[in-house]
């Protein structure tokens, strides 16, 4: 595990070894604006210093210290940093099917009333979480702190009905898997407005209003959570780069930056 230095930026990752597909974050950013993206994994975070501006939904939160954060798998939202300080952040990445293994069948995975809490409980609860499962442990000691992070997302503090997979209008269902199993392959909008059965148009302004991205910026999110997971291997960054349908390593470089807050190399050192 190491820390990442970039114009005083400092990003940290680290992947707890028996909880697959999770990852811890921490980092420190004094000057950082990230556009609209998504992630497909929940994000849950808590601000230990400085403060951000958190976009989604249609609105706009100011979190500093005692904050805590939480977005739903593919929720789309733009962050930034406000104020002097640096903004300083604790959080997670968890996979909707690590979420599940450790609720109740009948709850349903959860969503979130607002995107936002001040609770200083739960704000606790998660930063001795993170210090926790940073230091190691054993599997029981992971598992078990995953478990109470699951059930404290649960609970009816936060948490709303259900989480319901957007249902998207049938045409724009199409676009959006042709996307999901095509994203590395060039092709025209006129393309996947033929696989939805819309006129561009229609498509761009359906899809921008179901998914809360353009057709463009979903694509490239999909490359990048592609080379993540492919960051995890050995084989060389412009190898990859060019799997998941960018132009060179450079390319890739910039969009992932832009999404994760480091390099791809900087990445994968961690």
């Amino acid at each position: 595990m190491s820390k990442i230095d970039q114009s005083q930026d400092v990003a940290t990752f680290s992947r707890p070894a028996h909880l697959p597909g999770v990852e811890l974050i921490s980092f420190s950013y004094f000057r950082r604006d990230f556009p609209f993206h998504a992630h497909p994994e929940y994000v849950i975070g808590a601000v230990v210093g400085g403060a951000e501006r958190l976009c989604v939904r249609g609105g706009s939160h100011s979190l500093g210290v005692g904050s805590t954060l939480f977005l739903q798998p593919d929720e789309p939202h733009s962050n930034s940093t406000i104020g002097a300080e640096p903004l300083r952040y604790r959080g997670f990445y968890i996979p909707a099917e690590s979420m599940a293994r450790w609720l109740p069948d009948e709850a349903g995975l959860p969503g979130f009333v607002s995107p936002a809490s001040h609770s200083p409980g739960l704000h606790r609860l998660l930063t001795n979480a993170h210090r926790r499962l940073r230091l190691g442990g054993d599997a029981l000691e992971q598992e078990e702190t995953l478990a109470e992070i699951a059930a404290a997302l649960a609970s009816a503090e936060i948490a709303g009905t259900e989480l319901k997979r957007p249902r998207f209008r049938e045409a724009i269902a199409r676009a959006k898997d042709y996307l999901d199993s095509r994203h590395a392959e060039p092709f025209r909008l006129s393309e996947l407005a033929e696989i939805a059965r819309l006129s561009p148009f229609h498509l761009l302004r359906s899809f921008r209003s179901e998914v809360g991205l353009t057709p463009l910026a979903y694509r490239n999110q999909r490359r990048v959570a592609e080379a993540r997971r492919l960051l995890k291997g050995t084989r060389p960054i412009a190898e990859i780069a060019l799997e998941v349908g960018f132009a060179d390593q450079s390319h890739l470089t910039r969009h992932f930056q832009r999404i994760v807050g480091v390099s791809p190399g900087r990445y994968r050192e961690q």
